[in-house]
């Protein structure tokens, strides 16, 4: 009957912002934006920054038979080669001169041998041009007919028959999305653990919430803190998508195909946004319940088992690429799951109407069920003070016995 009360939504409205400026610190999110925006802008220049800021070395190729016809040693980019004379390379080889960093020399068999002043990461590309274009002059040298050189030369086509008309790099593209978003809900799931077990157990220990409880009712105050909470897992999961969003474009910037490993339908979006919001109260709600009946985080064996919400999370990691199996499709039915599972699949293959209208309203229906289950574990656990209730209490709170 309370919740008919004209007041309930300006109570339930005051009680969720006081809930989110509690650990809202404006300063701190400025902050971190600059930071952002800091790291996406050294990222997308870091190309220019790498280019500018490189070293160039300095070394000399000597041909012990002369240059093979038609063949240019071709030096790795930083290494600025000049051709070296017989009586220079005799001299080098004892001690090379203050302005040179490597001395090559090609032998007649086709091999190398590289003076250097000290060990460098940049001799390993160096080594590995020498390797390369070396074995493609033996391979030239050989006396090969045509036929012959054309196996070696050319590398086996393997083509991919795949139905639909699909392309394997959209599917790349969808997987990448699935797990980004994966990555996104996780972050959601671990900030409400953290934040709904700070608030919820330090207010039982100081007993503060014993007093509010004469203005507001058990689930009132139960919903309140769902959603301040709620709203913290939001704004985390929106500052790591948006750092995701900014490395993967920042990828794409410096790779061939241009893609940035997202494909997102403005339709499939919106409907994996409905589930993820759902999902993430759904989790805020069974966290604030069992958070409850814990009395001291520090030394309760029951901290362990609010780690069970993320379970789901992690099982949709392992069935990313597979999303018309058997267990991908009952997980974004079961509504414990479906808040990960469901946008996972959306991102990867077509799910009929059907599939994604029973989870929805499933998930709807169960998220409506916690909320109700956490106002009544808290009101029961505020009951206890210096112990926690038995798992019976539990699950007769539960119940609604």
């Amino acid at each position: 009957m309370k919740q008919t009360n004209p007041g309930y939504l300006k109570q339930l409205k005051a009680i969720s912002w006081w809930e989110f400026k509690r650990f809202f610190k404006w300063k701190q999110e400025l902050l971190s934006l600059a930071l952002l925006v800091g790291i996406f802008a050294v990222s997308a220049g870091w190309g220019a920054i790498t280019q500018v800021l490189s070293d160039e070395y300095q070394g000399a190729i000597f041909y012990e038979q002369g240059k093979p016809q038609a063949w240019e040693f071709e030096a790795p980019k930083d290494l600025n080669l000049r051709s070296a004379g017989t009586m220079e390379v005799e001299k080098w080889k004892a001690q090379l001169p203050q302005d040179l960093d490597t001395l090559i020399v090609i032998t007649p068999e086709l091999t190398a041998r590289v003076w250097v002043k000290k060990s460098q990461t940049w001799q390993q590309e160096l080594r590995s041009k020498l390797q390369e274009q070396l074995q493609d002059l033996r391979i030239k040298q050989l006396a090969l007919a045509p036929e012959e050189r054309s196996v070696i030369d050319e590398k086996p086509e393997i083509t991919f028959a795949i139905e639909e008309s699909e392309d394997a790099s959209i599917d790349d593209a969808n997987d990448s999305s699935a797990s980004m978003l994966l990555v996104v809900i996780m972050v959601g799931v671990f900030t409400g653990f953290g934040l709904m077990m700070m608030s919820i157990t330090a207010e039982k220990q100081q007993r503060v919430t014993e007093q509010l409880l004469t203005i507001v009712s058990p689930t009132q105050w139960m919903d309140g803190k769902i959603i301040g909470i709620t709203l913290h897992s939001i704004k985390s999961m929106l500052f790591i998508g948006l750092m995701i969003l900014g490395v993967s474009l920042v990828i794409a910037a410096f790779s061939e195909n241009g893609g940035s490993g997202l494909d997102w339908g403005v339709g499939t979006a919106l409907l994996s946004l409905i589930f993820v919001l759902l999902g993430i109260v759904l989790i805020n709600a069974m966290l604030a319940g069992f958070s409850a009946t814990i009395d001291d985080p520090n030394h309760s064996s029951r901290s362990t088992v609010m780690l069970v919400p993320l379970l789901p999370v992690f099982l949709s990691f392992s069935v990313i690429g597979e999303p018309d199996s058997t267990v991908a499709t009952v997980m974004s039915i079961i509504p414990v799951s479906s808040f990960a599972m469901m946008p996972a699949r959306l991102l990867q293959t077509d799910v009929a109407v059907w599939e994604w209208l029973l989870s929805l309203v499933l998930l709807g229906a169960f998220v409506y069920w916690m909320r109700s289950v956490a106002g009544r574990l808290f009101a029961m656990g505020i009951q206890y003070y210096g112990k926690e209730p038995g798992w019976k209490e539990i699950w007769q709170a539960i119940s609604g016995k």
